[in-house]
């Protein structure tokens, strides 16, 4: 039975002062957003000049930095989703809810999704550069897509379960079917593979750079040869593997292929340099239903009803179509355009888009803004309270002066002294809080040394260097990318040690309000044994300083 869909093109419409942007710094953003909870977690790749390292970044409200990861550098740009997996247990053990972090330098990582915690960590084959596609959680474990093969690994401890060699890959997921993984090469090949069995393959020719799409009981691989690409459906046999392809699914397409997406059972989406098309699987073939003619090379998504992508090129802006039940389509660019192939996600009740450059916009529809990069709404202004102190203590001297002067005309200098003595009174104590001011502007700043543990390596000194003494002893890092302000040199050191940071927000800005567990009675830090007077959100950090935190 077909089905068919309403496709509406809907504008994403970017409002400069309803919606909240930012700019991540460093790097280039080409995978999406994912929302966790109370934060956004986006990741950057390293810049090729080798000036900024990969990062991953949590931001809270106003755009705020909750915690950052930094990743091994390497040649090649990190292009893995991060994966949120749910807490669960299995026979290899027990697990919380975590992230699942994959660099290209063949680094897989767990951490914990509220402070960036590290769980376990684990390397993978490397050859020119390590994982590039998205892991996949499944009911089986973890499955992962290394350089060289794929993996099946335990989520509790990132253990290897299974494993098979393949062909050499490049952000091509895998997709696991009733206990069979299948995942394309960059040769064309494409492996199916019964974990503790040996893979097969089929040929498809070209390079297959995502994973295979299930689509009624049978695989759609869309294969990017040399100037164009090709749409295959393999149907699936009894034995769970892909039999040769349907001729009458075969499909000549545009240049460089992105990621296609299911739709329905027997709908799917496509992408490439040529636009985007909808297909919708028949016996006799492919029913195509053109929706854009914009250039899309990333994934395509679909959330809450709605297909959308970012269009790659110079002027591309984003595409979003609802699935509804017949067949409508507009066109339309958003007012953030340049090239880009992370599609937009879904945020509260608003639309996150981002663009390679690193420029962030959050989108709100109707309703208002339940993301949480939702930017406060600006404090009322309050007028400050007039000091009146001058007026009292000019009052009283010079009622002290006349009261005086006449007392003293009449009677004596005594006399007006006695008369005047009380107006003095008054106007001293007046003026008593401004005489404190200018007293203690006369007092010089106290600027404190350096502090230097001789036991630190000599390889510090001329970088930052940040210190938190805990009651139980002092731990320091130095030796990482300085980072601009206090607050994202603390994260990182937070974060290369394993001490966990807890934040709030004062009025100084964001503030460290507990390390390790430790409370206190609050922390406060010195940059090169001076105390700032600003928050560590706002206060710049020297290329060269020794930053500590310590109770106060």
């Amino acid at each position: 039975m077909r089905n068919t869909f309403v496709i509406a093109l809907l504008a994403v419409t970017l409002l400069p002062f309803a919606s909240a942007s930012m700019t991540v710094p460093g790097g280039y953003v080409s995978t999406a957003p994912l929302v966790v909870d109370d934060a956004v977690l986006i990741r950057s790749s390293a810049t090729f000049d080798g000036t900024s390292p990969p990062m991953l970044r949590a931001y809270g409200e106003n755009g705020t930095v909750r915690w950052a990861i930094e990743g091994p550098s390497t040649t090649q740009p990190d292009m893995a989703e991060v994966l949120l997996v749910p807490a669960g247990q299995a026979p290899c053990g027990a697990w919380p809810e975590h992230l699942i972090i994959a660099w290209s330098s063949g680094l897989l990582e767990a951490r914990t999704p509220d402070e960036g915690v590290p769980l376990w960590q684990a390397n993978t084959p490397v050859q020119g550069w390590g994982i590039t596609a998205s892991p996949v959680a499944t009911d089986d474990g973890l499955l992962v897509t290394t350089r060289t093969g794929v993996e099946l690994r335990c989520f509790a401890d990132g253990t290897v379960v299974h494993a098979a060699d393949t062909g050499l890959g490049w952000r091509n997921p895998a997709t696991l079917v009733n206990g069979t993984v299948h995942v394309g090469d960059e040769s064309g090949q494409l492996w199916s593979w019964v974990p503790g069995e040996a893979p097969t393959s089929i040929d498809l020719g070209g390079a297959i750079r995502h994973a295979p799409v299930l689509l009624n009981d049978g695989l759609l691989v869309h294969v990017q040869t040399q100037a164009t690409s090709r749409v295959e459906w393999l149907p699936l046999g009894e034995n769970g593997l892909p039999q040769p392809a349907s001729a009458a699914h075969t499909l000549a397409s545009g240049g460089s292929p992105g990621m296609p997406v299911a739709l329905h059972t027997l709908s799917a989406a496509i992408g490439d340099a040529s636009g985007v098309q909808m297909l919708n699987w028949t016996a006799e073939g492919w029913e195509k239903t053109r929706l854009s003619t914009s250039s899309v090379q990333g994934p395509l998504r679909l959330e809450q009803g709605r297909l959308t992508a970012s269009a790659n090129g110079p002027n591309g802006g984003f595409l979003g179509f609802a699935l509804d039940g017949t067949t409508a389509a507009l066109t339309y660019t958003a007012d953030l355009k340049g090239y880009g192939t992370a599609p937009p996600v879904r945020c509260g009740d608003a639309w996150l888009l981002v663009k390679d450059e690193g420029k962030v916009v959050l989108d709100p529809e109707e309703g208002g803004l339940s993301c949480p990069l939702t930017v406060k709404p600006a404090p009322v202004e309050v007028e400050p309270p007039v000091d009146k102190t001058p007026i009292v203590w000019t009052l009283a001297l010079m009622t002290a002066f006349l009261a005086g002067s006449a007392a003293a005309y009449r009677r004596g200098p005594l006399h007006g002294l006695r008369w005047g003595t009380p107006f003095l009174l008054v106007a001293l104590i007046a003026l008593m809080p401004a005489l404190i001011g200018w007293w203690a502007e006369q007092s010089p700043e106290v600027q404190g040394e350096t502090p230097w543990d001789d036991a630190w390596p000599e390889a510090w000194r001329d970088g930052q260097v940040v210190a938190f003494e805990l009651p139980n002893g002092t731990l320091a890092v130095g030796g990482f990318e300085p980072r601009p302000t206090v607050l994202e040199a603390t994260v990182a050191a937070a974060n290369e040690l394993g001490v966990s940071l807890a934040t709030e927000d004062h009025a100084l800005g964001q503030w460290v309000t507990a390390v390790d567990g430790v409370t206190g009675d609050g922390w406060i830090y010195e940059v090169d044994g001076t105390r700032p007077t600003v928050g560590p959100e706002a206060m710049a950090l020297p290329s060269s300083s020794v930053l500590v935190w310590r109770l106060a």
